[in-house]
């Protein structure tokens, strides 16, 4: 009994494997935290990159070589995605630039999509107004009679390397998704007219 005792003691007083055991509770914390923070890098450099390509999108567009620009056209400026995105999927990408105008009607100020173009996404209906069915409100710049601006509207959904079954808990069925609507001046002589639209309707 004393032999069984004895071992007892030493066994309670042995600090051998704490450490390892020690590490091997920790180690998944660490595993979690390090892979977290090269998806939480990696959401960050996802939004800062839509925004940019949203911004190129309306500056490419408001300064178009030509007023009228073909759905070609626009697909090569829209090209920019695969540069300005890489190395993120950009395939899926959905893309609508819109041509937009405000004008004065009876002394009231509207704004609205003259004409629109669409990759992926369904392009705005002519004549819908600012404020309704997801359009932003007229921005203070453009509150002016015979305002001429595009609107760039770009929606990314994005894809974590690790953790997709928590991303979709977390963020539902659809996962997380970056959206962007960017207002830019048209810097043409002409108005810009998205392929297949009209003009901007003038009420004076």
């Amino acid at each position: 009994m004393d032999g069984f005792y004895g071992r007892l003691a030493r066994y309670k007083k042995d600090e051998r494997g704490i450490a390892a055991v020690e590490f091997a509770l920790i180690l998944p914390i660490l595993i979690v935290l390090y892979f977290g923070t090269i998806e939480l890098a990696r959401i960050l450099d996802a939004n800062r990159k839509v925004t940019l390509f949203a911004r190129t999108l309306g500056d490419l567009s408001g300064r178009a070589d030509n007023p009228s620009p073909s759905s070609n056209d626009m697909a090569t400026i829209a090209g920019a995605a695969n540069a300005i995105l890489r190395p993120l999927d950009a395939s899926s990408l959905q893309i609508i630039v819109n041509s937009m105008g405000v004008e004065s009607i009876s002394g009231a100020l509207y704004g609205g999509v003259c004409s629109s173009w669409s990759q992926n996404a369904t392009k705005r209906p002519a004549l819908q107004i600012n404020g309704t069915s997801g359009l932003p409100a007229t921005p203070a710049a453009y509150q002016f009679d015979g305002a001429r601006y595009i609107l760039a509207e770009v929606t990314m959904s994005y894809t974590p390397i690790i953790g997709s079954s928590l991303y979709r808990w977390i963020f539902g069925s659809r996962g997380l998704s970056f959206t962007r609507q960017i207002p830019w001046s048209q810097r043409t002589v002409k108005e810009i007219i998205m392929p297949g639209g009209s003009a901007c309707p003038n009420y004076n």
